[in-house]
């Protein structure tokens, strides 16, 4: 006996209601029938969901159709179905879920089961009727000894005449056998076709004329592969063939597009729906604590009713993509549901008003164009605003019948969603049933086939508005505004992938309530706070690059990105050995980010250097540590600021006496909490060194897997207070025997005399290889700046205000930092000429193609310049050795081609980070600030 759990599982876009409706008729004819094995069972439901969507299509859809006129008399088809009377196409069109067709095949079912199906063709389509006929054709037609003896492609062949929708047949099949558990063929019944266990079933469930029925069981057809012949003869005599539309029958007036390209062929699309600009006043949608399903079942929304419409050659799919929002939600509201569809033309000529570019001297518009005309005036009818394709606008404008009519379907509240955000997304749609949206479109789109599943292309052919109706764990499934002959019945599925790659806008909206004010003076705009926006992420393929450490040093299992000892192991074990085989020379880089860095824009830059770093058969492992120094920075210096500021204002004629500000605020920023923030922050690094800490776990793992992996090298990468962080690593991997080959230090935070008692014993030992130290120029450091209040780098306050040694001026300059040019004097060059480190001083001129280029100009830079991140990336791959013809010639080998996937790429790609943003906000604030 199926159970509803199990015909959920299988048949995923089933919605509830259709499920409930049909799991007994279907149990029924399965007893009836023999068809009670997990073997028998999963083959006979995978070919009815291929066949009837998924139980969505009991009744074929009529237009009619081109192909649908073909089943008229006196047509070749139309005999061969046995239609012999003016009518027959339409009254004997297809039905059940195996959807029989033709008034032969009527005839023969309802003989074999003694009923009048010829007399009374909608029986077909009940459930009780519509399973047994399926039930019946799949033992006449000896699937049952197919099915037991695993022949699945029989069974297709012997249903379809052909191979037709064979892969999304055998998808089905997979799950079905999987959720049933038919994990291997059995023996074939010696009631071929029937089973013993079933023939008591099977004559109580047959009438005594299906019993004496003697027909030959490869004789009995459906019609459907008579059709789907037909269709293919019609498409080899003319260049466009139109395509039936089966589907279930509508529950509401049908749209006038609805079918109508079938007819025409396939039009001409214009994709002109253009992207929405930067508004700081849209309000952000702000996911809430309702229970989002795994799923989202196709089904659930299709039985609704919402119409398939279709826009033709224009663009306007702003308009037609929001009048399908509206119409599904003004459907499914709870009191008073409106089955009367809107007007597509009305919303698009509003999109066209109120977007962002003046004018109406163009046909593309956007999503938040068309948002806005629906606040701001609501929603007519179509029938009031119809749409008339030979015409691009309607003279006639928003009449007074259109406006008052528009009142009565008003838009609520509206939110964008960040379309970067699918669990946004999918929060949005649990919570609300569908989302507006605008993507950029590519050749996929026009090759979409009957299972509705489009396929990524990087052919780009413009851009396209439409509704996001559901989901599963594949993607995105769609309603399109190209009729019903495209795609999955109007519907399809766009990967996630794609949808990331290609997303352009999302918007979630509710309904209003009409409202009748009496009075002028009653109108009054309406304003709403910004939402915050959700940044919850999966980070599974991440997972395996991250050390997690806490504030004491220690692993730190919660958050986004915890790591636990077991996990930690799984890495070392698991993980590396298994992206690490058939490296010729397999390396692990530990990366330490910087203080100012948030755990978040820590990942991303992880994110972005993981592709071309395995492309170089690198294994990026970052130490991610709570850390984000920069919101701490700003609030002391502001904090200072408003303590010292001198009255009046602080003009350019002032500029002469910046250095003296700094010198003031120095002092000030130390005793307000900037000294024992560093400091903590400071000894957390360094705890990861003590007993149980990161590092020292992270060291024992090396050791082991270094034993496992013959030659396997080891590099480091530390940008600004991530050097603190990688000192204890550097002792630790020394005291195990094994040798670090490079380590690069971006713009590095530690003191001098922290490198000395870290780094260079290790140097001098050779167990530390290639020392390498990326630093500002001096002129370039005191340019930079800290919240554009301190007017040097944070290096220089962190040397002058937060270390052991304060600055005073004129009588001490503060501690000396190793990544600050004016700190490496004449003695701490030699020792880096002798030992064969480098100093790399930024902004350079060097090579694109060396490894001492770089373009940084801010202490914060380093990590997303991509001169110094690829320079940095040759160094690792070419080892401890120094560059030469014969290395850089070994490098360019080693390193991926520029053509290389997304995943082997030969440069990061980088995006705007955190910190990016955020230096633009702090401009764009004092630029507008008054």
């Amino acid at each position: 006996m199926l159970t509803d759990l199990q015909l959920a599982q299988i048949m995923r876009n089933a919605s509830q209601r259709r499920r409930a409706l049909f799991l007994q008729p279907l149990n029924d004819a399965m007893s009836a029938h023999g068809i009670d094995t997990p073997l028998r069972m999963a083959a006979f439901l995978a070919q009815l969901a291929h066949e009837s969507g998924e139980l969505q299509f009991m009744e074929e859809i009529w237009g009619p159709t081109a192909a649908q006129k073909r089943y008229e008399p006196p047509s070749d088809l139309a005999r061969r179905l046995g239609n012999t009377q003016p009518g027959d196409g339409r009254r004997f069109k297809g039905r059940g879920p195996i959807q029989i067709t033709g008034r032969a095949n009527y005839k023969t079912f309802g003989d074999l089961m003694g009923l009048d199906l010829v007399g009374n063709p909608d029986q077909a389509a009940t459930p009780e009727v519509g399973f047994s006929i399926a039930g019946l054709f799949w033992e006449r037609k000896g699937l049952n000894a197919l099915a037991d003896a695993g022949n699945f492609t029989e069974v297709t062949q012997r249903i379809n005449g052909g191979q037709n929708g064979a892969a999304d047949r055998e998808r089905f099949y997979a799950v079905a056998r999987q959720v049933l558990g038919a994990s291997a063929p059995v023996q074939a019944s010696a009631r071929a076709g029937t089973g013993a266990g079933a023939s008591a079933g099977a004559s109580a469930g047959r009438s005594a004329k299906a019993r004496a029925a003697t027909a030959a069981a490869d004789a009995l057809e459906r019609g459907p592969e008579l059709i789907a012949l037909d269709t293919a003869a019609q498409a080899a005599k003319e260049p466009v063939a139109a395509r039936p539309s089966t589907g279930r029958a509508k529950k509401r007036p049908a749209s006038a597009q609805a079918g109508a390209a079938a007819d025409a062929g396939t039009p001409k699309r214009v994709l002109d729906a253009r992207p929405d600009t930067l508004d700081f006043r849209d309000l952000m949608y702000t996911p809430t604590l309702i229970e989002v399903p795994t799923h989202v079942p196709l089904g659930d929304y299709i039985d609704y009713g919402v119409p398939i419409l279709d826009q033709g050659s224009e663009g306007a799919c702003t308009g037609f993509g929001l009048a399908t929002v509206a119409n599904y939600l003004l459907l499914r509201r709870r009191v008073i549901p409106d089955n009367v569809p809107v007007s597509p033309r009305m919303f698009y000529e509003l999109a066209r008003r109120y977007d962002e570019w003046p004018g109406e001297n163009y046909s593309g518009s956007s999503a938040r164009g068309a948002m806005k005309g629906w606040h701001k005036h609501g929603v007519c009818s179509e029938t009031l605003f119809p749409y008339k394709p030979a015409k691009k606008s309607d003279p006639q404008g928003l009449t007074d019948a259109r406006t008052s009519d528009a009142l009565r379907r008003p838009l609520g509240a509206y939110f964008r969603v960040n379309h970067k955000d699918i669990v946004a997304m999918h929060s949005a749609l649990a919570e609300v049933g569908i989302l507006y949206v605008t993507c950029t479109v590519h050749a996929g789109w026009n090759a979409v086939g009957a299972d509705g599943v489009i396929t990524q292309s990087p052919t780009i052919t413009g851009g396209h508005a439409f509704a996001i109706v559901a989901f599963d764990d594949q993607g995105f499934w769609l309603q399109n505004s190209w009729g019903v002959g495209w795609g999955r019945q109007g519907f399809a599925r766009i990967s996630y992938d794609d949808w990331l790659e290609n997303g352009s806008d999302t918007w979630v909206a509710r309904l209003g309530a009409p409202v009748t004010l009496r009075r002028l003076e009653s109108i009054a705009a309406v304003h709403a706070a910004a939402a915050a926006q959700s940044n919850a992420y999966s980070f599974a393929d991440l997972r395996p690059h991250i050390v997690s450490v806490g504030n004491n040093g220690m692993l730190k299992a919660g958050g986004d990105y915890g790591c636990t000892e077991a996990e930690l192991a799984r890495i070392f074990e698991d993980d590396i050995p298994r992206v690490t085989q058939g490296w010729d020379k397999p390396r692990i880089l530990l990366y330490a980010h910087g203080g100012l860095v948030s755990e978040q824009a820590a990942t991303q830059r992880l994110a972005e250097y993981r592709p071309p770093l395995l492309g170089g058969n690198v294994y990026p492992l970052a130490f991610i540590w709570r850390t984000d120094y920069w919101t701490t920075v700003t609030n002391i210096l502001k904090d200072t600021v408003s303590r010292r500021r001198p009255e009046g204002a602080l003009d350019a004629t002032k500029d002469f006496m910046l250095d003296r500000l700094d010198d003031a605020l120095e002092p000030l920023a130390r005793v307000l909490t900037g000294k024992s923030a560093w400091d903590e922050m400071k000894q957390n690094a360094l705890a990861t060194g003590g007993p149980g800490g990161a590092a020292v776990l992270v060291a024992d793992h090396l050791k082991a897997l270094a034993q496992k992996l013959p030659g396997l090298e080891i590099h480091m990468v530390g940008h600004s207070a991530g050097s603190i962080l990688l000192a204890p690593v550097v002792k630790l991997l020394n005291d195990r025997g094994l040798k670090v080959q490079t380590c690069t230090l971006w713009a590095p935070a530690c003191t001098v005399e922290l490198f000395r008692s870290a780094y260079l014993p290790a140097m001098q030992k050779g167990t530390l290889g290639k020392m390498a130290v990326f630093a500002l120029s001096d002129k370039t450091e005191r340019d930079d700046n800290c919240a554009k209040i301190y007017n040097k780098s944070l290096l220089y306050l962190v040397s002058a205000a937060f270390e052991k040694e304060a600055r005073i001026p004129l009588f001490r300059e503060g501690e000396p930092i190793l990544g600050m040019e004016r700190w490496i004097d004449a003695d701490l060059r030699q020792t880096f000429q002798k030992l064969g480190a480098e100093l790399v001083l930024a902004p350079n001129n060097q090579p694109d193609d060396s490894q001492s280029a770089s373009g940084a100009m801010h202490h914060g830079d380093f990590d997303d310049d991509e001169k110094t991140v690829m320079s940095t990336f040759r160094r690792i791959v070419a080892g401890a050795k120094a560059p030469s013809q014969a290395s850089a010639k070994a490098r360019a080998m080693a390193m991926p081609p520029p053509a290389a996937t997304e995943r082997e790429g030969a440069t990061p790609m980088f995006r705007r980070s955190e910190s990016s943003l955020r230096d633009q906000r702090t401009i764009i604030d004092l630029k507008t600030s008054r």
